[in-house]
Formats: structure tokens, C-alpha cells, sequence
């Protein structure tokens, strides 16, 4: 025993390393358990269908290349949607961290005995059942606003169709929520804010680089902007926004602005934020929960889900592709943007088909909410449909017309089943959706579904429901094709 150091002090030295010890044994135990899990989570994944194992950079792509390329096609007034007599076989995906929180045994069976709707809409009921029993969809959602007030919220579901459950099913709403991310800038545009014809620049002076001083919000708005191009290296930007903003604020013009209209499938949205951003200080989220979501009630919209919020990410439905979908792993790529948080105002807005109604309907209604309070002065929400653009698009040749971020469909079939000159106006969502307004009528409605179809296929589908809800309202129709 050293000199000075008694008996007692070093047993209660010994004890501590005892007590240490013990922890880290604990430790290790726990370790261990936690390694076990994972592993027997390992071997239930390998042993379920799959199509991917591992989703790293290459497997993934560039999702916002893909996405572009596919959502061009949504504007193309070449459209025609071929005749599809076939049942659709469904692909299955591996699970990802959002399989945590898919619903469960129980969530499905009450979806089995939703409520009949209040409403008779005849036709529009018996073509979603069609569409079901074809294998189209699994979940569909359908909702449609008259006069400022909800007239229905229907689900069409493999599990049982109805009323929609409360709270409603969540869907991707890809370049759908492109009118929500332009919602921002209307409610900026009506408090004087921002000025339509003002040069970008004026509020974020570094996109003036590179020839692009001349482009004005309005050109941003109706994709004339002279930017449809994806940018950067792709997927490995998208979770940094400072990144993606320089990137954008440096790139060419690839068109003199207000020329051409070309779909800026993922710029558009980027664009839009970081405008309205930079006008008021404050985040594009901050801004979208406090102008539009938050007066709105849009309870059910948001352009990222949190991964603790496990209530809303059990109410997202599962996308699934066809067995000849041209890219099988959109599905689990939508995913990946999910777990990591992508924010990309143009295309990963997640919502209900109630939430894309009701903004329709405010617009449509004047800008008065239906709650009857103003969200936008008339004049504003007027300007939303009012045409800002006419002009040619580039790779069709074609004559468009394009309001405040939303489009307007003269092309026959199209999907808001629209006739010709037609003053209803919406956006689409790749393979998945259609959100409309019929101002003349005050008519709001919004297709969402969780199977998504080619671009041919999907806007034959979304041509036939918006079709026979125009019927059933005795709305004037375009044309509607046969199956």
C-alpha cells in the first residue's frame, strides 16, 4: 500500500471501477440487443419481395432529372391517352424507413366499413369503381367543393370505398403542390409585397448573374423564365438549399424570358420559394404555414413530413407502380426524399385531396375562405386565373395559356375534362393527379391517387373522373374518351 493512502480509499476505488464496469456491461448488453433487432430486421427484408436491396446515389439516380423529364409530359397538348384494356399489375418495393409507419391490420379493417356519402354522384362513383376493379389504383381520393362549401370527400379503396375517413388519407402530390407553393407568392403579390413585373433580381440580387437581370416574376410564374433545366449534381444537392439557391442563381438562360414556355418541372418551385423568401426574411415553410396553410385550414399539407411525427406518416399512402412502369423505383425514391427531409416546393408536397380542393375553392370563391373570411382580395385571386402568358410552347410548337403558376388546358382530351377557351384552370401531379377550378361555376375539385400510371394512362384516367363529376354537376364538358 503506498505512503498516505489508507485501506478504505482504495476498496471505494475499486468499487467504482466495479460500478464502471457493470455499466458498460449493461451497455454492451444493450448493444447487443439492439444489434440482434437489426439483424432480424435484415433477414425479414431479404426474405420479402423486392426490387432493390440497397437504395445508395446510383441506385437513386438523379430524382430530379427523372421527375422533369416525366412531368414535361403533363403540358404537352400533343396529348392523347391510348386505350388501355388491360389489368394492371402491381409492383412491390422494399421497405424503407416510412414502413415503420404504414397502417396497420386495424386501420384497414374500420377503412372497410366507411360511410356512404351524403351525396349522389352517380357517375363519378361508378367510374372510380371501374377504374378500382381495373386495377388503376388501390386508393383514390376525390373531392369536390360547390359554392365554397365541401359537397363531397370520397375514397375509392381495394379495402373498402366511402366517405373519407377521419383524419383523411395523405397522398404524394408531385408538381400538384406547385400551386400550393405559388400560393405563397399570390398572398405576397395582393399585399404589395412583391410586383409581378419586378425583376427577380430586386429581391435576390445574386440571380442577376449570367444574362438573367430581364427576368421578371411573372416569367417565373408562367415557366417562361428561360430556366426548365435541372441543375448541380442532382440528388446530392437536394438536401442542401443554400447549395441548390447558388446553383440556380448561377445558371444561363437557355431562352430569351417571356418567349417560350417551357416546364420548369423543379426550378418552379425553387424559384417561387426562394423569391418569396427573400422578400419577407423569413423560410419558405415559415412563409407557406403562415400566408397560406395556416389562414387556409390546410391541415393535411406540408412539403415534409416529420420523421417523429408518426400520426401523419401512418396516414401517407404507399405508392405503387405497374409491372411495366418505366422507372420501378420512383416509389422508394420518393421515399428517400421523405426520410431525409427534402423540401422541394415543386414536387414533394404531400396532402389530401380536401386540402387541394379548399384552395381551389378559395380562389374560385373570390378569395374568401369557407369560412367566408378574405384571403385574398378579389382582384388577386382573379389575377390567378387571369392568362399571364400565351405563347408557343418549345417542344411542341403548340399555343399555351398559363395563369399565375396554374395552367389552363385547351388540348382535347385533357385532363380537367375542359372544353376548348375554357376559364377552369389547375395543375397535375406526375402520374398521379389532377387539382382544378371552375371559377365561372365555383366548382373546386381534386383527383389524388397512390398507383401511379405513364403520363398517357394517367390523364386518361384523370380525364374520365373529372368527366363524370362534370356531369354529374351539369358543368360544361370536353371531350371524354372511351375505354
Amino acid at each position: 500500500m503506498p505512503e498516505g493512502e489508507d485501506k478504505p480509499s482504495v476498496l471505494d476505488g475499486i468499487s467504482r471501477i466495479r460500478t464502471t464496469l457493470d455499466e458498460l456491461e449493461a451497455q454492451i448488453a444493450q448493444y447487443r440487443k439492439l444489434l440482434a433487432e437489426e439483424e432480424a430486421t435484415t433477414a425479414r427484408w431479404e426474405a420479402e419481395p423486392s426490387v432493390v436491396e440497397v437504395v445508395d446515389e446510383a441506385q437513386l439516380g438523379n430524382i430530379a432529372e427523372e421527375i422533369a423529364a416525366d412531368a414535361a409530359a403533363l403540358y404537352d397538348p400533343r396529348f392523347k391517352p391510348e386505350v388501355v384494356t388491360t389489368q394492371q399489375v402491381v409492383v412491390e418495393v422494399t421497405p424503407t424507413a416510412i414502413e415503420d409507419a404504414r397502417q396497420d391490420e386495424e386501420a384497414v379493417e374500420e377503412r372497410k366499413h366507411l360511410a356512404e356519402p351524403k351525396v349522389e354522384l352517380p357517375t363519378l362513383f361508378a367510374e372510380l369503381q371501374t377504374q378500382l376493379e381495373m386495377g388503376l389504383h388501390r386508393n383514390a381520393s376525390v373531392a369536390v367543393f360547390v359554392d365554397g362549401e365541401e359537397l363531397l370527400s370520397y375514397l375509392s379503396s381495394e379495402d373498402g370505398s366511402g366517405a373519407t375517413p377521419e383524419p383523411p388519407p395523405l397522398f404524394r402530390a408531385f408538381s400538384s403542390g406547385k400551386a400550393m407553393a405559388a400560393a405563397t407568392i399570390w398572398r405576397l403579390l395582393d399585399a404589395g409585397t412583391l410586383e409581378i413585373d419586378a425583376p427577380v433580381a430586386r429581391y435576390w440580387p445574386e440571380f442577376a448573374q449570367r444574362g438573367k437581370t430581364g427576368v421578371t416574376l411573372r416569367h417565373v410564374l408562367t415557366h417562361t423564365a428561360g430556366l426548365p433545366r435541372d441543375f448541380g449534381r442532382g440528388d446530392v444537392d437536394w438536401g442542401d438549399w443554400g447549395r441548390m439557391i447558388d446553383i440556380l442563381a448561377s445558371m444561363p438562360l437557355e431562352y430569351e424570358p417571356g418567349k417560350v414556355i417551357h416546364y420548369h418541372a423543379i426550378t418552379f418551385g425553387l424559384l417561387v420559394a426562394e423569391i418569396a423568401s427573400r422578400a419577407t426574411g423569413d423560410t419558405f415553410v415559415d412563409l407557406f404555414e403562415r400566408e397560406v396553410k395556416s389562414p387556409l385550414g390546410l391541415s393535411d399539407t406540408s412539403f415534409a413530413v416529420d420523421l417523429e411525427d408518426r400520426e401523419a406518416r401512418l396516414r401517407i399512402q404507399k405508392l405503387h407502380v405497374p409491372a411495366d412502369y418505366h422507372d420501378k423505383y420512383i416509389p422508394r425514391k420518393m421515399d428517400w426524399l421523405l426520410d431525409n427531409q427534402i423540401v422541394s416546393p415543386g414536387a414533394t408536397c404531400i396532402t389530401s385531396a380536401r386540402d387541394l380542393a379548399k384552395l381551389y375553392s378559395t380562389v374560385c370563391a373570390g378569395g374568401r375562405t369557407i369560412e367566408d373570411e378574405v384571403w385574398l382580395s378579389e382582384e388577386a385571386a382573379g389575377n390567378v386565373y387571369t392568362v399571364h402568358a400565351h405563347a408557343y410552347d418549345i417542344e411542341s410548337m403548340m399555343p399555351l395559356r398559363i395563369g399565375q403558376g396554374v395552367w389552363f388546358f385547351d388540348d382535347q382530351p385533357n385532363r380537367m375534362a375542359a372544353s376548348e377557351e375554357s376559364r377552369t384552370f389547375g395543375h397535375g401531379g406526375m402520374g398521379t393527379s389532377i387539382a382544378w377550378g371552375d371559377p365561372d361555376h365555383n366548382i373546386a375539385v381534386a383527383i389524388v391517387t397512390d398507383t401511379m400510371q405513364s403520363e398517357e394512362l394517367n390523364g386518361k384516367r384523370l380525364n374520365r373522373i373529372s368527366g363524370a363529376v362534370r356531369r354529374d354537376l351539369e358543368l360544361p364538358l370536353g371531350v371524354v374518351e372511351e375505354i
